[in-house]
């Protein structure tokens, strides 16, 4: 590690008048009021957590959904880095709290941070931007971030938080701090990526899915972020065109719709078979080999499409089941279906269960429901493995061998390349 950068001040600068300058006197001109822009948060448990990377992989995410988005830092201590890789990446606005007139945000009142953030935000609004993505330094222990993701106008203008980790202790804290906030966590990312012990523990410790780099530039998380903006829209922000573009956007994934991490059709198979032995538990029944004539079905909305449900004939005679009346989370869903393990596809069932407001399902509900859904994954897993073996060219995917000697944290911070349109030539940090 190099050492810190020493630094002898001389003195201040002043103007021909010898009046001192400074960066609150170059602030943007936008109002501090508070903005309409719809936010994505990038949150971690300390510098070097990978927050940066996350924030500029959701941007490239979002322009390959056509978007115009800003990428924001908010807090922290003036430095070019996080905003020439987001400048990289693609983004349309790239600002940060130097912007808002602050050198450093060390120790400032977070109500003159948050301020700082409106403007920001607003001139990024003034100039087209659709969404934000606001990357806030350091960890949440840090003074300003503890005090700024409680805030509820950040909460308010939320899509969601991703949280970057660097191991599945610090992902379970941080996820669970983030929620107690009120918080809606949406994903894990980071350097705990690099670790696949790791990743298995943090989505079986949160219920939440870990996504690399590349899968949030390939927009990947698309769908979940779409189907925020449509629960906003439906829940008293209507009227917000911001909202209103992200939810009509294009989904990034949809050209690739081939095997379980793109399938919107396995994502509402999926909704099925849970909302079966939901009410196979609220009827205090067991699977049957068959249903009399006189089941009847109902229909029940996802973010991916209706989800047609048997209702046995005890249920049809009176109304729906109550969790149809709720839109199940799109992250909790994505989570499940990309579990890499059946104890992350379960800790993904339970949260997914808890948020449709039923009671938990019984050891015996919960594995046959477990059962179920990775028998299902499985079958997609191996049609698409052999769709895969009958398209793939040799050596297409082949990258560089990583021997022991090589240099991983050099190569995690390389961005050299990082953003190459062709998919088969990503660098060494696509293994993170």
């Amino acid at each position: 590690m190099l050492a810190p950068t020493k630094i002898t001040p001389l003195g201040l600068i002043g103007d021909k008048f010898g009046r001192r300058l400074n960066v609150w006197d170059y602030k943007v001109s936008s109002d501090d009021l508070p903005p309409s822009l719809p936010i994505v948060l990038s949150l971690g448990t300390s510098m070097n957590a990978g927050k940066t990377l996350t924030a500029t992989s959701l941007v490239r995410g979002f322009k390959k959904a056509g978007l115009k988005v800003a990428a924001l830092k908010i807090t922290g201590t003036g430095s070019g880095g996080d905003t020439w890789i987001v400048r990289d990446a693609g983004a349309d606005i790239v600002l940060d709290f130097t912007d808002a007139g602050f050198a450093t945000t060390y120790l400032a009142p977070v109500e003159l941070i948050e301020k700082g953030a409106f403007r920001l935000l607003n001139h990024a609004a003034e100039n087209g931007c659709d969404v934000a993505v606001i990357e806030i330094a350091d960890g949440l222990q840090q003074k300003e971030t503890s005090e700024l993701i409680l805030a509820e106008s950040f909460r308010s203008m939320a899509l969601g938080a991703i949280f970057a980790s660097y191991d599945a202790m610090g992902a379970k804290y941080g996820v669970d701090t983030l929620r107690a906030a009120g918080h809606k966590v949406l994903a894990i990312s980071g350097r705990i990526g690099r670790s696949p012990l790791g990743v298995r523990e943090a989505e079986e410790a949160t219920g939440l899915h870990v996504y690399s780099p590349w899968e949030l530039q390939d927009g990947a998380l698309s769908p979940v972020l779409k189907a925020r903006a449509s629960e906003k829209l439906a829940n008293g922000q209507g009227n917000n065109p911001y909202l209103r573009r992200i939810a009509d956007s294009p989904n990034p994934m949809t050209a690739l719709d081939q095997g379980r991490a793109y399938s919107s059709q396995l994502r509402i198979d999926f909704l099925g078979k849970l909302a079966h032995e939901l009410i196979l538990a609220e009827l205090g029944e067991t699977p049957g080999p068959g249903r009399p004539a006189s089941d009847s079905r109902a229909t029940w909305p996802s973010p991916f499409g209706s989800v047609s449900v048997t209702l046995p004939e005890l249920l049809s005679q009176s109304s729906n089941p109550a969790f149809m009346s709720i839109q199940a989370p799109a992250e909790l869903i994505e989570a499940a279906v990309l579990a890499k393990t059946r104890g992350a596809l379960k800790s993904s069932l339970g949260s997914l269960v808890q948020a449709l407001g039923c009671p938990p399902l019984s050891a015996t509900q919960m594995y046959n429901l477990v059962s179920g859904a990775w028998s299902m994954f499985e079958a997609v897993d191996h049609d698409e493995h052999l769709w895969a073996a009958n398209r793939l060219q040799p050596n297409v995917l082949a990258g560089p061998a990583l021997s022991p000697h090589d240099d991983l944290d050099g190569m995690i911070m390389n961005f050299s390349g990082i953003f190459n349109e062709d998919p088969d030539q990503h660098a060494p940090l696509g293994r993170a």
